[in-house]
């Protein structure tokens, strides 16, 4: 080996070897435990009948039952049933709004949905009637999330509305886990915020058990945590408190870098999360740990009631903690606006994630590498693709994966495994 007297030495290279690993550090792009992009992936788009007519809002799927809901700017919910997904059914529901958000219920037996009016509405899809409706927000509510509390019948339902409200539901269930009662009732909690919120999942915590509503607000980069008791009582009562937050950009200069617009919890693990945020002019993904905050704990009000020098290492602890966190956080070069709908949805083996994008093509991202290395085009050059579904369909011992895509160019694709 011949050096360079004047410019190159051992230590040199020595030197040279370790800040190219500290680099390495410092992509958080490849990690040996997770597994890689998993082949087949859904490809070959089909376009089920009869097309759509008007822009596509919002698929949601249920894969014990093989159904989706499809609903579309005409203030109409249709379905689409059968391992084989190719037809709609002749039921739809109309609201007086159109219908931004909506869970199945019961094996899709039935359907909760939310609209641009601020109700909440309950159908039975089997008798396709409407079995109760409320409205609370008084704005667009634009997330929806559920929890079945088998063990005291419950279903909680978090809804997410542009009124900077998000307002938590107990559905009483029967034994089959069937809506029992032919109202919604009040809200059993108001979450008021200065904000917008962007959506909500409920989380347990799989150390200790604790049931959390985790949620996103515009203009924020955390994550804020929400701690859900529940009596043991005949006629349990339901309490729910501010446990804590989570930074997402914990080293960032700027007052607000991005919102976390699309929350996905990984299929297999419970504290794995999927985010699609703000970031312009290309969505960016986040793939975060979650952090539950301990009892009793708030975070940075701890940290503020501290000594002053104590405060500053705790503070910068918690950053670190924070930032160690994420385990990946990647470009997807999915171009969008101020006015765009990030979407995001975990493959069933969570190998990789679907987003969005507004020049009409799905991109998949491999999370071992945080590669973009799916492009599928089928909906219209340049139209906003508007949301998607990301599950398995079919019988258990012959399911197979499929990919559900809407957008604004009228049309709705599903992407099957090439064969």
């Amino acid at each position: 080996m011949t050096l360079s007297h004047e410019n190159w030495t051992l230590e040199k290279l020595l030197e040279e070897k370790i800040q190219f690993d500290t680099s390495l550090n410092f992509e958080r792009k490849d990690n040996d435990v997770v597994q890689g992009w998993t082949r087949p992936a859904p490809s070959v788009p089909r376009e089920p009948e009869p097309q759509t007519s008007t822009n596509v809002l919002c698929i949601t799927g249920d894969s014990a039952s093989n159904t989706l809901s499809i609903t579309t700017a005409d203030n109409s919910c249709n379905f689409i049933a059968g391992s084989d997904a190719s037809t709609r059914r002749m039921i739809s529901f109309k609201a007086d709004s159109p219908i931004l958000s909506t869970k199945f219920l019961q094996s899709g037996k039935f359907l909760i949905s939310t609209s641009m009016s601020g109700k909440i509405m309950l159908h039975d899809i089997g008798s396709q009637r409407l079995i109760a409706e409320r409205r609370d927000h008084t704005k667009w509510v634009v997330n929806l999330a559920t929890h079945i509390l088998a063990d005291h019948h419950i279903c909680l339902v978090a809804t997410a509305g542009w009124d900077q409200k998000i307002h938590v539901y107990a559905l009483t269930l029967n034994s089959d886990l069937s809506p029992i009662d032919k109202e919604i009732p009040p809200p059993v909690h108001t979450i008021a915020l200065t904000t917008n919120p962007e959506t909500a999942i409920f989380v347990t915590n799989p150390d200790v058990g604790t049931l959390h509503l985790v949620f996103s607000r515009r203009d924020s980069s955390f994550l804020y945590y929400h701690q859900i008791d529940i009596s043991s009582s005949t006629r349990p009562t339901i309490s729910i408190t501010d446990c804590g937050r989570q930074n997402l950009a914990p080293h960032s200069n700027a007052w607000v870098a991005f919102t976390p617009s699309a929350l996905a919890l990984h299929p297999n693990d419970p504290t794995l999360l999927a985010i699609a945020t703000s970031h312009l002019p290309y969505l960016k993904v986040i793939i975060v740990r979650l952090l539950f905050p301990s009892t009793g704990s708030h975070g940075d009000s701890e940290v503020a009631n501290t000594a002053p020098a104590s405060a500053a290492r705790a503070s910068l602890a918690l950053q670190d903690r924070e930032d160690a966190a994420i385990s990946l956080q990647v470009s997807t070069q999915a171009p969008q606006t101020p006015y765009s709908t990030p979407q995001i949805a975990w493959r069933p083996d969570g190998s990789g994630v679907w987003v969005n994008g507004d020049d009409g093509v799905v991109r998949g991202v491999e999370i071992k590498t945080g590669k973009v290395v799916a492009l599928l085009q089928a909906h219209e050059a340049g139209s906003k693709v508007r949301t998607l579904w990301a599950g398995r369909v079919g019988d258990n011992e012959h399911s197979k994966e499929v990919l559900v895509s809407g957008g604004f160019d009228r049309k709705v694709f599903i992407w099957n495994i090439e064969s």
